[in-house]
């Protein structure tokens, strides 16, 4: 628990303003059960636990004395992290269920799709951002600048595997050899490569529009801070 509150109060004000954005989301599943008598579109809560997950891994490795740590564990946190971190942006896919709705129950579904899918993706670029900061006291900043597309082109694969394949995270430990097969099948596809280059390409435009806005908001308050 001690560590819960230590990985929040990190980034305290981010992280309240995400807390508040999930109990809305959680809010209007809610209004939405009891409207309609039925817990359809609850998946979506498992899906955004997914989705916090590399959030809070990435965090964690932030709070770390790297320098002090063995790189096995690094690398071993790293991986994990790397096998999650692809949840954070599956969400947008569970738009698909909205072919299920009808009439007016279509845009509150549409409502509660989109916001599950923006905070999902809030926590990915928030944890592509950490991980940035991470690997540039390792590495070069060029390096660093090939690494981000990269995680993000992979985030597409991760994508793919999950919604096409419907395979999970945890199929890499609990059934590897079927994962591994459709993995080979996967790489020379056409359109699996497509999709994954696809959704690649839109997580890193998205990770940058994040990044620049939040130096431009560094940058401004530092000239005001000038100015006064």
């Amino acid at each position: 628990m001690n560590v819960i509150l230590k990985l929040f109060y990190q980034n305290k004000k981010a992280n309240q303003l995400l807390l508040f954005y999930g109990i809305y989301c959680l809010s209007l599943l809610l209004v939405r059960a009891k409207l309609t008598h039925s817990i359809y579109l609850f998946f979506l809560i498992w899906n955004l636990f997914l989705a916090v997950v590399p959030y809070g891994i990435s965090s964690y490795l932030l709070t770390m004395n790297l320098k002090k740590t063995s790189k096995f564990k690094i690398l071993f946190i790293s991986a994990v992290w790397l096998a999650f971190i692809p949840n954070a942006f599956y969400i947008i896919t569970d738009l698909v269920h909205l072919a299920n709705s009808e009439g007016n129950l279509f845009w509150l579904d549409l409502i509660i799709v989109s916001s599950f899918a923006l905070i999902g993706f809030a926590f990915g670029l928030l944890s592509l951002l950490h991980f940035e900061k991470i690997t540039e006291q390792y590495i070069t900043i060029k390096t660093v600048n090939l690494i981000i597309p990269t995680i993000s082109i992979l985030c597409g694969f991760g994508i793919y595997i999950g919604r096409i394949m419907r395979y999970n995270s945890w199929d890499i430990l609990s059934n590897p050899i079927d994962l591994a097969f459709d993995l080979f099948q996967m790489a020379i596809s056409i359109k699996a490569l497509l999709f994954s280059l696809h959704f690649g390409v839109f997580i890193y435009f998205s990770f940058l529009i994040k990044k620049n806005l939040i130096s431009n908001n560094h940058n401004h308050g530092n000239t005001t801070h000038y100015q006064n």
